[in-house]
C-alpha cells in the first residue's frame, strides 16, 4: 500500500514542468501514439485482406485442381467419374486459360482469356460480382464474353452498342509461312454480354470456343470443383487428393492465393516492427525519465526508508510509476484506435479511392490477436526499460539503510 501511495504521489507531481516531467509526458505520448498507429495500420491490413478474401470468394471455386508440374493436363476419365460420384461434390468444370490479344473498336490490349462451361454460372458465385449486363456466355444469339471492369474501362466497351463486337486473336500453333493477321492468328468474334468486378484483366468465354481458338480439342489448365452446400470442403479435398495422387494439387480458396496472403503477412510484420520502433524510442524516454526520477527523489527515499521502506519496495515504486505511464498510454491509444476503426466501419469517412461495387470506403478490421501483440510488445519494452532504474532505486535505499 505504501508503494502505491508513493507512486501515485510521484505521478501527480509530474504535472509540474521539469525535465523529468517533460520526458515522462513524452514517454506517455509516444506510447499512446505508437499504440494508436499500430492499431490503425494493422486494422487497414486486416481490412484489405478480408476484402481480398471476399472478392476471391465470389470468383474462385471451392476447390481447384492443378498439375504439380506443367500448366496443361488431362485427367483419366475413370478418375473424373470417381470425383463426380463423391457425395461431397456438386459439380466440376474444366477451365482453359491463356493470354490473348483482344480488340474493341480502335482499342487493343493483352488479356487473360478464361474458357469455362456456360453452365458454371448456375453453381458458382461469379454472377454475384456482375456490375453491368449478365453473366451469359451462350444464348440464342450466339456466344458471349464477360469482361472484367478493367477491360471495359480501358477499351471503353459499351454493352448497349449492338454493332460493335470483341475480336480475340490467338497465335496459331502451326508454323505459318505467309504473313498477315488472319494467317498467323486464330480469331474469335463475340459480343460483350456482361462486366464483372475484378482487378485482373480477364475475359470469360465458352470453353468450346476457346478450344477452337487455341487448337486444343481436349485438356485443361484447371479443374474447378464446387462442393454441395451440405458437404465438407475439407473432406472433399482429402477424397480428391487420394483419387488423383501426388501428381496433382488440390487447393481450397485460401491455398489458391497462398503466395499473395504470404506477401501480405510479411508486409504486415515489417510494418509492425517499424511502428514498434516508435514504441522502443518512447520506452527509452521512459528509461531516462525513470532514472532521473530516482536521482531527483534521493532525499525522499531517505525519508521513506526511515518509515520502513525496504530496497525491494524502492524498486517497486519506480517500476510502478513507469508501469502506470505505460499502461495509460497503451490503453488510451488502443481505445482511441479501436473507436476510430469502428467509426470508419460505420460511417466510412475515408473513401477507398477506387471504383468498386463491393465497398466504397477504406476497409478496416480490428482483430484481437493484433491488440494482444501490440500490448505484449509495449509491456515487454517497458519492463526492460524499467529494470535498470528499479535497480538504482533499490541500491539507493540499501545505501540509506
Amino acid at each position: 500500500m505504501l508503494v502505491l501511495k508513493i507512486a501515485v504521489r510521484y505521478l501527480l507531481a509530474l504535472r509540474k514542468a521539469s525535465t523529468v516531467q517533460i520526458l515522462s509526458f513524452l514517454s506517455f505520448l509516444g506510447i499512446l501514439l505508437g499504440s494508436l498507429a499500430m492499431v490503425l495500420v494493422l486494422s487497414a491490413f486486416n481490412g484489405f485482406e478480408d476484402l481480398l478474401k471476399k472478392v476471391y470468394h465470389f470468383q474462385d471455386p471451392d476447390l481447384r485442381i492443378e498439375k504439380k508440374h506443367g500448366k496443361f493436363f488431362q485427367i483419366p476419365q475413370d478418375k473424373l467419374d470417381m470425383i463426380s460420384k463423391s457425395s461431397q461434390i456438386q459439380s466440376s468444370f474444366e477451365v482453359l486459360v491463356d493470354k490473348a490479344s483482344i480488340q474493341y473498336g480502335e482499342g487493343q490490349m493483352v488479356v487473360e482469356i478464361v474458357g469455362v462451361d456456360p453452365g458454371i454460372v448456375a453453381v458458382s458465385r461469379l454472377d454475384t460480382s456482375i456490375t453491368d449486363g449478365a453473366f451469359v456466355l451462350k444464348d440464342k444469339a450466339g456466344s458471349g464474353a464477360v469482361l472484367s471492369i478493367g477491360i471495359k474501362n480501358a477499351l471503353n466497351v459499351s454493352l448497349q452498342n449492338v454493332f460493335e463486337f470483341i475480336r480475340i486473336h490467338y497465335p496459331k500453333r502451326k508454323k505459318i509461312l505467309k504473313l498477315g493477321t488472319s494467317r498467323i492468328f486464330n480469331q474469335l468474334v463475340v459480343r460483350p454480354t456482361g462486366v464483372v468486378q475484378m482487378d485482373e484483366n480477364k475475359v470469360f468465354l465458352p470453353i468450346e470456343e476457346v478450344r477452337k481458338l487455341m487448337d486444343k480439342p481436349a485438356g485443361m489448365n484447371y479443374l474447378d470443383i464446387y462442393v454441395r452446400k451440405e458437404g465438407s470442403v475439407e473432406q472433399a479435398q482429402e477424397e480428391i487428393s487420394k483419387i488423383l495422387g501426388d501428381e496433382f494439387l488440390v487447393k481450397n480458396e485460401n491455398q489458391q492465393h497462398a503466395d499473395l496472403y504470404k506477401v501480405m503477412m510479411i508486409e504486415k510484420l515489417f510494418v509492425f516492427l517499424a511502428l514498434g520502433f516508435i514504441i522502443l524510442i518512447s520506452t527509452f524516454n521512459l528509461f531516462v525519465s525513470s532514472t532521473m526520477l530516482v536521482i531527483d527523489k534521493k532525499a525522499d527515499f531517505r525519508i521513506y526508508s526511515a518509515m520502513g521502506l525496504d530496497p525491494a519496495q524502492g524498486a517497486q515504486v519506480i517500476r510502478l510509476t513507469g508501469g502506470i505511464i505505460t499502461l495509460s498510454g497503451l490503453v488510451i491509444g488502443v481505445v482511441i484506435g479501436a473507436a476510430l476503426v469502428e467509426i470508419q466501419k460505420i460511417f466510412g469517412f475515408v473513401p477507398l479511392g477506387m471504383s468498386t461495387t463491393l465497398i466504397r470506403s477504406y476497409p478496416v478490421e480490428l482483430h484481437f490477436p493484433d491488440i494482444l501483440a501490440i500490448s505484449v510488445w509495449v509491456l515487454i519494452s517497458s519492463v526492460i526499460a524499467l529494470i535498470i532504474p528499479g535497480r538504482r532505486a533499490e541500491k539507493m535505499v540499501q545505501g540509506v539503510n
